[in-house]
């Protein structure tokens, strides 16, 4: 037979104890479900089964499973793990995020023993520490902040419950309870936590990026673009709020509908089984260093004067191609982007396309000088390009000789592509859905349908004009944006993701662009009320968090352990000089004496004032005190200070015991007993009184301590 365990009743406070840690575990895990690491179902089940057993223990009924059940579970923990790993995508990471709820659960299931308490808040802990490390969107600080305000509090009072445990009877917990400054407590150790929270996050290496890499959510891109366009998909076109860029005007005029919203990002002119792609070809190889730039004009054409300098702060796109405005004239490589890669090498093809060599971080800046109109590429299309390509097909071709109105397209490519942009944009309809298409999905649209989005215009309008022998590419990027309440700038949302086409109409217009969209389909830039202005609030902090938080790497730590040294190095010096100036004026005669001892009596009264001001602080958190109890608070704050090892927990006889060691139990004795008649015997502390006691307190503290 074995030897039965404690009573678990007879735990102090266990309801409390319970209650506590239950809460903290079921905030904890809340992040997971808004990533890839851990299904909204799965957090409901946990959530409900934490509810159930909350629910008993706030009602009285507190559960405590027998040894064998948990013998029972630790075995099942074996199946559990390799069900969910079988069934789970093989995920490791979702694998033991199971079993941790599972075990957090069972954990507070069955409180038998003191140190079962920490087992359970140490398991709450490994949840925020999952949520935490899974999750790379700003607003895991939103809910840290959230976490903290809750937990603190809960924290203290749960190691108060642990403190007060041995006193004699609940009528003197619940007095030793009320002496408790939590609001103080509270302060203090958020404070503790933030002081101990930034040197850590400056001075831990990171690994390859700012999270480790392959954890689900991070650097999610949520991408409106890949490498190639499908017009084979259909559906619904689903439209995103997230923001992709953020465009700020460091330099010259906004403007009512600024050009340099047009932003492009990738060109295709190869066109097979209703997919766009770009052909191969590797371009240029292009580097941006510190204090260089690089040109975005087409060769050969003279840059123009800037009208607008630029930044350009680009979220995951899904892609790595750099998107740049159709107006831009050059380009640099921000400071931070320099400082983590040393140069940065890119790609330009015959097409405009700036791919990027190298993985991006989460967020990256680039700084843009941008020109009032658009640039010209009069480079002509090679006679086997892409861009010529046609299918053959008479609909195509007899369309475009209709829209054009009997305008020879050999004569006049510009012409006849601008009344085709016409027909297209005046005559038919935009819209988000896109019925499956069929073997000449183009010709349904142009003869039947006459309805689609962006991309459904932009091909056919690029097939059309081959057909009819003008090279064309479809471009796809940005064209619009939401103007900042707050400054100029702008942030570009993945509903401002647009196509359109650039035609070759000759040496003398070069690549033109044109947009058939409707101009109900077309993006613009949008104004925002009150309501969206502060939503953009939390944007434009998303964006700095990515930068500074997400994007924090090695480089960055290397610069701020520089900028660290140089400070030292120059307060060293202004040390030194300031001794020189010291022994100087000592050695200057008694002017110069003067102005020393004006300079001591200055740090004398510097000093005087200090002393007076933590004076005033040692009475934060006892103003909701009353009198004997707030002069009973201070006198162990004093006596702490003077080395007595006191708590708010400490009893009354300890108080005066450690006072008496110092040489201060005389006038420590009235305010102890000014304390206990108060808040043991009922007596309330008369004015005159509470006066008294803060002469003692006064006197205590212009005593030099005994020894």
């Amino acid at each position: 037979m074995g030897t039965p365990g404690p009573d678990p009743s007879a735990l102090p406070f266990r309801k409390e104890r319970l209650l506590a840690v239950g809460v903290l575990s079921a905030l904890a895990p809340i992040p997971l479900a808004f990533g890839d690491s851990l299904a909204p179902s799965v957090l409901a089940v946990y959530l409900g089964a934490l509810g159930v057993l909350l629910g008993l223990v706030r009602a009285g009924r507190i559960p405590c499973l027998a040894d064998r059940w948990l013998n029972l579970a630790g075995l099942a923990y074996f199946a559990l793990f390799w069900f969910g790993f079988r069934f789970g995508g093989r995920s490791l990471l979702k694998t033991a995020l199971h079993i941790l709820l599972f075990t957090t659960v069972l954990k507070l299931a069955s409180i038998k023993r003191e140190r079962d308490f920490s087992v359970a808040l140490t398991l709450a802990t490994f949840l925020l520490v999952s949520s935490m490390a899974t999750s790379t969107h700003s607003t895991i600080l939103l809910f840290l902040g959230g976490y903290a305000a809750v937990a603190w509090p809960i924290l203290s009072r749960w190691a108060l419950f642990r403190d007060l445990a041995p006193a004699p009877d609940e009528w003197h917990r619940d007095a030793r309870a009320r002496e408790i400054p939590a609001g103080r407590a509270v302060a203090s150790s958020l404070a503790a936590a933030t002081l101990l929270a930034v040197p850590l996050f400056v001075l831990l290496p990171r690994l390859k990026t700012s999270y480790i890499q392959g954890l689900p959510g991070a650097d999610s891109t949520d991408s409106v673009f890949t490498d190639t366009v499908d017009t084979n998909l259909y559906g619904r076109l689903s439209q995103s709020d997230r923001v992709f860029l953020r465009v700020a005007v460091e330099d010259g005029p906004a403007g009512d509908a600024p050009r340099f919203l047009r932003i492009r990002l990738l060109a295709h002119s190869r066109f097979a089984g209703g997919i766009w792609t770009r052909p191969d070809g590797n371009g240029r190889v292009v580097v941006m260093r510190e204090g260089t730039r690089l040109s975005l004009r087409p060769r050969g054409s003279a840059p123009p004067p800037p009208l607008h300098r630029l930044s350009f702060e680009v979220a995951p796109l899904g892609v790595r191609y750099l998107p740049y405005p159709v107006t831009a004239i050059s380009s640099s490589a921000s400071p931070e982007l320099i400082r983590r890669y040393g140069a940065v090498p890119m790609v330009l093809d015959g097409e405009g396309n700036l791919r990027l060599t190298f993985d991006p971080p989460s967020l990256f800046r680039v700084e843009i000088l941008s020109a009032a109109e658009p640039a010209v590429d009069f480079t002509p299309p090679a006679p086997r390009d892409a861009s010529r390509e046609a299918s053959g097909s008479q609909t195509l071709l007899a369309f475009g000789r209709t829209a054009a109105a009997g305008v020879d397209p050999a004569a006049s490519p510009y012409l006849f592509a601008s009344r085709l942009e016409q027909k297209l944009a005046g005559e038919f309809f935009y819209s988000l859905d896109s019925p499956k298409p069929g073997p000449n999905a183009v010709e349904e649209f142009l003869t039947k349908r006459k309805s689609g989005h962006c991309e459904t215009f932009a091909t056919a309008m690029a097939l059309v004009l081959r057909e009819n022998g003008i090279p064309s590419r479809l471009v796809t990027g940005f064209a619009g944006g939401e103007r900042g309440p707050f400054g100029s700038y702008y942030l570009v949302r993945g509903r401002d993701a647009h196509a359109w086409v650039e035609a070759w109409c000759g040496p003398g217009y070069g690549w033109v662009a044109f947009d058939p969209t409707p101009p109900s389909g077309r993006p613009g830039v949008t104004e925002v009320n009150l309501l969206r202005s502060v939503g953009q609030v939390f944007e434009n902090l998303e964006f700095l968090y990515g930068r500074y938080i997400l994007g924090f790497a090695q480089a960055d730590q290397a610069t701020i352990a520089g900028l660290v040294r140089d400070g030292l190095a120059a307060a060293s010096a202004t040390a030194k000089g300031a001794a020189q100036r010291l022994r100087s004026l000592a050695a200057g005669g008694p002017g110069r004496l003067a102005l020393l001892g004006l300079a001591v009596a200055a740090a004398a009264l510097a000093l005087l004032l200090g002393r007076r001001l933590v004076a005033v602080a040692g009475r934060f958190g006892t103003s909701g005190l009353p009198p004997a109890a707030a002069a009973y608070r201070r006198l162990q704050r004093l006596l702490g200070r003077r080395g007595a090892d006191l708590t708010p927990a400490s009893a009354p006889a300890e108080t005066l015991a450690s006072a008496e060691r110092l040489g201060a139990g005389g006038l420590s004795r009235e305010i102890v007993g000014a304390y206990v008649a108060e808040s043991f015997g009922g007596r309330p502390t008369p004015p005159e009184e509470a006066e008294r006691l803060e002469r003692l307190l006064r006197e205590l503290r212009a005593r030099r301590p005994a020894g």
